[in-house]
C-alpha cells in the first residue's frame, strides 16, 4: 500500500469458521510513520530514567475517527508491550513497566473486542474495536476473510490535519477495496477519502 503521510490502523478479525484472530495494528512508531493524535491527553512525558509507561486503550466505534473514544466500560483489556503486561481501568488508562528490547509493539485483548497491535511510540493511545461494530461493517461490504487476512484503516494526514480526496494503491491488490470515509460510519465510499482522510483496505494480507 502506498500512501501520503498517513497513520495506519489495521483491524483484522478471523475468517468465518475459524479460532484463528488476527491483529489491529495502528501507526505509532518511531521509524517516521505519523502518529496517531493524542486524544487523550496521555503522552509518556516522564523523560529520561522512566521505569513505566502511561497510555490509554480508546474504544472505537466510528473508524472515520480513530481517536474518539467510547465513554463507556473499557475495563480489564490486556495490555503487553514486549514482556510486560498490564490492565486497563474503566476509562481505559493503563500503566505498564517499560520492558527492554527493539521493535516494540503493543497488543492489546479482551472478550468481544478484535486484537490490536500498535507499534511504539511517543503517543500510548491504543484504538481498538467490538467485534460487532467490526462485523457490521464487513457484513454491509459483503466482506468474506480468509485465512491470514485482515482490515486496514490508514488515516491520510498532512501534518495533523485529514486528507480529503486521497486515493490509495495497494499491493497485493485487494478483492473489496480500498475503502474511503464518507456519511456514514458502516457504509464507505470507493472513490477517495472524505472528510477524515481515512482509508479502508477489508483484507490486506497478514
Amino acid at each position: 500500500m502506498r500512501l501520503a503521510a498517513c497513520t495506519a490502523l489495521i483491524l483484522a478479525a478471523c475468517h468465518a469458521g475459524s479460532d484463528d484472530s488476527f491483529p489491529i495494528i495502528t501507526g505509532g512508531g518511531d521509524d517516521g510513520v505519523s502518529r496517531v493524535p493524542d486524544a487523550g491527553g496521555l503522552i509518556d512525558a516522564s523523560g529520561d530514567g522512566a521505569t513505566s509507561i502511561t497510555g490509554r486503550v480508546c474504544i472505537v466505534f466510528d473508524p472515520r475517527n480513530l481517536t474518539s473514544c467510547s465513554t463507556g466500560d473499557a475495563s480489564g483489556i490486556t495490555v503487553t508491550l514486549g514482556s510486560s503486561t498490564t490492565m486497563t481501568a474503566l476509562d481505559g488508562s493503563f500503566t505498564i513497566a517499560i520492558p527492554t528490547g527493539s521493535n516494540l509493539v503493543w497488543t492489546a485483548t479482551a472478550a468481544d473486542l478484535v486484537p490490536t497491535v500498535m507499534p511504539l511510540g511517543t503517543v500510548h493511545l491504543v484504538p481498538i474495536m467490538t467485534l460487532t461494530r467490526y462485523s457490521e461493517m464487513l457484513l454491509d461490504h459483503g466482506v468474506v476473510l480468509q485465512a491470514g487476512d485482515g482490515s486496514v484503516f490508514a488515516r491520510v494526514i498532512s501534518g495533523n490535519a485529514p486528507i480529503a480526496g486521497a486515493v490509495a494503491t495497494v499491493n497485493p491488490p485487494s478483492i473489496y477495496g480500498p475503502l474511503y470515509d464518507g456519511v456514514s460510519s458502516i457504509v464507505w465510499d470507493q472513490d477517495a477519502t472524505g472528510a477524515g482522510g481515512v482509508v479502508w483496505i477489508p483484507d490486506a494480507l497478514q
